[in-house]
C-alpha cells in the first residue's frame, strides 16, 4: 500500500472520530478527551502576557479567543490521532485487525487516565475528590469507545483499499467529507446560534431613551462567562450540595430540600472582572434562593473558620470571605427572573455574592467547604485577584441621542459600585473641563445598579461624551485606564454620541 493510501485511511478515521464525538457531545452530552485537554490548555489565557495581548486585538476578536483556542486544541487532539494511523499497517501486520482495532481503544483510554485527567490536577483516572466533571468510569468508557471507533474505520479502509475497490474507495469519501461538513456545519451553527433584543417599556424620561439598558436584565441577554467551552450539564436528581470542613455537621441538599427552606427573592447585579470601560459584561437579575448564612447555620461553622472553599460541577474552584458569606444578601439561587437557572446560568444552583466580581459567585456549585486558610481558587492561580472587589463603573448605553418632546436630546446608561451604591452620575461634554449632573434612578436596592439619563439643548452634530459615578461613600470614579487584569477595569467611558 502506498504512502498516500495510508495517509488517506487515516485521515479518514480521524475525521469519522471527530465527528463521533461532535455528534455525541450535542446529542447526549459525551465526555470528549478533546474538552480534557482544553481544560489544560486554557490556562494560557489567563497568563497575564496572554490576556492583555488577546484583550488589545482590534473590533472585538478577543471574545473569540476561547473558541479559537478550543478549535486549536480539537486540531492538535486530532492530529496526533492522524500520526498514531500511520502506524496501523505496521500493527496490523504484526499483530492483526482484531488486535490492532482493541489497542486504539486502549491507547484511547490510557491517554486519557493517565495524562489529560492527571494533567488538570484530578489524578489517574479522575481519581480526586476534587473532579466533580469527569466520572472516572464514564470518561473510560466514552475515551474506550472514540478509539475503538478508530480503530475499526483504520482496519476497515485498510481492508478496502487492499481490495482496490474504487467504487469503495469513492464511497467511503463521500462518507468522511460528509462527516466532516457536518461536523464543522453543527459546531458554527451551535456558535452562532441565537440574537440579543432589547424592549423598553417604561413610561419616564429613562423609559424614552432609545438603546438604555431596562432595569431587569432578560435571562437571555444576561452576559454569560465560563472557562468552559461546553457547560456541564448536571441533572436534578443526580445533583447535591454538601457543607463540609470546619463545620459541627457535614450535611448535604438536595435541590428539593433547598426549595423546601424559606426561600429570598431580591434583584442583584452580577459584573465580570474581565468586563472592559463601557463593556457589556454586566446584567441584573432578579434571583430567588436560600441566603447562605441559613444553610451554614444549620451545619454549624466551628470557631476559626473564616474562609469558604467553593466547588463547582464542572471542577472550577473559588472562595471568598465568611464574612461575605453571612451577608443578608448572600444566596444559593435556583431561580432567575422568576425561572429555573439555565445551564449556562448555573442549572440546578449557584451562588450569589453581592459587591463580588462574578467569577465568585460560583455557578453549578456542589460543594462548600469551611476552611481556616486563604484558597486561591481557578483564576486567582491565573493571576487575578483574589479579593475580587467590584470597582465603580458607569457606562453609556445611547450612542444616538433621544429627541425628547421639550425638544432637547436625552442619553443615558448604567451605573455600579457594589455594595457602596452610586451616589452620582455625571457627564462632561467638553473632554472632562467641566462636570454636568445627570438624572440618577435609584437603585431597586443595595445590590443592583442603577440606571441614568441626561438631557441638553443640543444641535444637530457629534459630540464626545465622557461619563462618571461617585460611588455612596463620596469617592469619584477615577479617570485613568486600568486593563481587567488583575483587579477589574477603571476609567471613564467615552461614546461619540451622533444628534440627527
Amino acid at each position: 500500500m502506498s504512502n498516500l493510501s495510508i495517509r488517506w485511511v487515516s485521515a479518514a478515521a480521524t475525521l469519522a472520530m471527530g465527528a463521533a464525538m461532535l455528534v455525541s457531545r450535542i446529542a447526549v452530552g459525551a465526555l470528549l478527551p478533546p474538552e480534557m485537554l482544553f481544560n489544560f490548555t486554557s490556562r494560557l489565557l489567563g497568563v497575564p502576557w496572554v490576556f492583555n495581548l488577546i484583550h488589545s486585538l482590534p473590533f472585538g476578536v478577543d471574545r473569540f479567543a476561547k473558541f479559537a483556542l478550543f478549535g486549536l486544541t480539537i486540531a492538535i487532539y486530532l492530529a496526533a490521532w492522524f500520526v498514531l494511523g500511520l502506524l496501523a499497517p505496521a500493527l496490523v501486520r504484526r499483530f492483526g485487525k482484531v488486535a490492532t482495532a482493541i489497542a486504539a481503544g486502549t491507547t484511547s483510554t490510557v491517554l486519557v487516565g493517565f495524562v489529560l485527567l492527571p494533567i488538570q490536577g484530578l489524578g489517574l483516572f479522575g481519581a480526586s475528590a476534587s473532579n466533580f466533571l469527569y466520572p472516572p468510569l464514564a470518561s473510560s468508557l466514552w475515551a474506550a469507545g472514540f478509539g475503538l471507533l478508530f480503530g475499526v474505520v483504520v482496519v476497515s479502509l485498510l481492508s478496502s483499499e487492499q481490495r482496490s475497490d474504487p467504487a469503495r474507495r469513492e464511497a467511503v469519501t463521500m462518507v468522511a467529507r460528509s462527516l466532516a461538513v457536518l461536523a464543522f456545519g453543527a459546531a458554527f451553527g451551535r456558535l452562532l446560534a441565537g440574537a440579543w433584543s432589547r424592549a423598553q417599556e417604561l413610561a419616564s424620561f429613562l423609559g424614552s431613551l432609545v438603546g438604555l439598558s431596562p432595569e431587569i436584565t432578560p435571562t437571555d441577554d444576561h452576559y454569560v462567562i465560563s472557562k468552559n467551552v461546553f457547560n456541564p450539564s448536571v441533572r436534578e436528581d443526580d445533583w447535591e450540595l454538601t457543607i463540609t470542613g470546619m463545620v459541627d455537621n457535614a450535611i448535604t441538599f438536595t435541590l428539593a430540600d433547598l426549595k423546601a427552606l424559606p426561600s429570598v427573592e431580591r434583584s442583584s447585579t452580577l459584573t465580570c472582572i474581565s468586563n472592559r470601560v463601557g463593556g457589556d459584561l454586566i446584567g441584573n437579575s432578579v434571583w430567588t434562593g436560600v441566603r447562605l448564612a441559613d444553610l451554614l447555620a444549620v451545619a454549624g461553622v466551628q470557631e476559626g473558620a473564616d474562609e469558604l472553599i467553593l466547588r463547582a460541577a464542572d471542577n472550577y474552584s473559588d472562595s471568598f470571605p465568611l464574612e461575605a458569606a453571612q451577608r443578608e444578601g448572600t444566596i444559593v439561587a435556583y431561580l432567575q427572573n422568576g425561572e429555573t437557572l439555565t445551564r449556562d446560568h448555573g442549572f440546578p444552583a449557584r451562588v450569589l455574592v453581592p459587591g463580588i466580581y462574578g467569577m465568585k459567585n460560583v455557578k453549578w456549585v456542589v460543594e462548600i467547604e469551611l476552611a481556616n486558610q486563604d484558597y486561591l481558587g481557578y483564576w486567582q492561580t491565573r493571576g487575578w485577584s483574589d479579593v475580587a472587589e467590584v470597582r465603580t463603573m458607569s457606562r453609556i448605553d445611547t450612542a444616538v441621542a433621544t429627541r425628547l418632546p421639550d425638544g432637547n436630546y436625552g442619553i443615558g446608561g448604567v451605573a455600579f459600585a457594589g455594595l457602596r451604591g452610586i451616589q452620582q452620575i455625571e457627564v462632561s461634554l467638553d473632554d472632562g473641563a467641566t462636570w454636568l449632573a445627570a438624572e440618577l434612578d435609584p437603585a431597586e436596592n443595595g445590590l443592583s445598579w442603577n440606571i441614568w439619563g441626561f438631557s441638553w439643548d443640543a444641535s444637530p452634530g457629534t459630540y464626545e461624551v465622557l461619563v462618571r459615578a461617585t460611588d455612596g461613600t463620596g469617592v469619584v470614579q477615577p479617570a485613568e485606564r486600568a486593563r481587567p487584569l488583575p483587579d477589574g477595569s477603571s476609567g471613564h467611558h467615552s461614546v461619540r454620541v451622533r444628534v440627527e
